[in-house]
């Protein structure tokens, strides 16, 4: 989760310091104002915290069975400096194909009236590709899919579709937000808007899917083997705990039985009492025994 949070960020901030080679580090920016801060507060806070509370490598089951899974966390297996640079480097890379392959595909984008949609429908089109990568990279160290997940990662992306054309009409009549008045028409009715949403983020998703399918097949750990026991519910025979656990469970039948045999002269707690009271020891005793 806290690596996640950081690769969000440094991906959405580093096309931003791209852009300022464009405009020659006069300070201008490519992201509407509000819109940045929305990214952080709105569209990428429901990941990590649904990563965080629910997400599991592997299940209280098979953490049960395979105790050894634990030292993962004592090692800092999955957070530690080579970590955080991995990730760090990973978002950098990120953000050169968005920006700079983003910007390729918006070049000269002249519409049918032979107008240009400007620097804030192009601003808006780099972030909503950006948005869409982080997404998907979020959904891609996934392990285990709840429906908070569901809600958090698809449902952020979907947010932002619902609220940019709502923002952008009502937000200008007010006075906020100015940059995005207008600008509707340009961005849904553009096909580079399509292209560029989903084809940035599937290149830059490319190579992060690749790397962990090589790690999976060929660099194997053994939480990968433990994961796939989990997944396809693979029997799992260990001769050793098999017999521990016939031991144990023959062990606790004896000692109930125990428990249910008492007789007259055992030391077992009220097992005298049980005896005097299954009889009526106020009869007379029958002639002849």
């Amino acid at each position: 989760m806290i690596l996640f949070s950081f690769y969000k960020n440094i991906t959405l901030y580093i096309t931003q310091f791209w852009f300022a080679f464009f405009n020659v580090f006069s300070g201008q920016t490519v992201y509407e104002s509000w819109s940045i801060t929305f990214y952080t507060v709105f569209f990428t806070v429901m990941p990590p915290f649904a990563i965080g509370v629910f997400d599991q490598f592997l299940n209280a089951r098979s953490l049960d069975r395979y105790p050894e899974m634990y030292k993962m966390g004592q090692k800092r297996v999955f957070f530690n400096v080579k970590s955080f640079w991995g990730w760090a480097i990973n978002a950098f890379y990120h953000s050169l194909i968005l920006f700079f392959l983003g910007t390729g595909i918006l070049m000269n984008d002249i519409e049918h009236d032979g107008l240009g949609g400007g620097q804030w429908v192009y601003g808006v089109i780099i972030y909503t590709a950006v948005l869409t990568t982080v997404l998907m990279k979020a959904a891609l160290i996934t392990n285990m899919w709840t429906k908070w997940t569901v809600i958090a990662i698809p449902g952020s992306l979907v947010l932002w579709f619902i609220f940019l054309p709502i923002y952008s009409v009502i937000a200008p009549k007010f006075g906020t937000s100015t940059e995005y008045d207008g600008i509707l028409p340009h961005i849904y009715a553009n096909a580079k808007f399509w292209l560029s949403v989903i084809l940035l983020p599937v290149l830059c998703m490319a190579r992060d899917y690749g790397y962990k399918f090589l790690k999976r097949m060929y660099f194997t750990k053994a939480y990968h083997i433990v994961q796939e026991i989990q997944k396809f519910n693979i029997p799992d025979y260990r001769p050793r705990m098999e017999r521990f656990k016939k031991a144990v469970h023959k062990a606790r039948l004896l000692q109930r039985l125990r428990r249910t045999r008492g007789y007259a002269f055992s030391q077992n707690e009220g097992g005298q009492e049980k005896v005097i009271r299954a009889y009526d020891t106020t009869m007379q005793k029958p002639s002849g025994y």
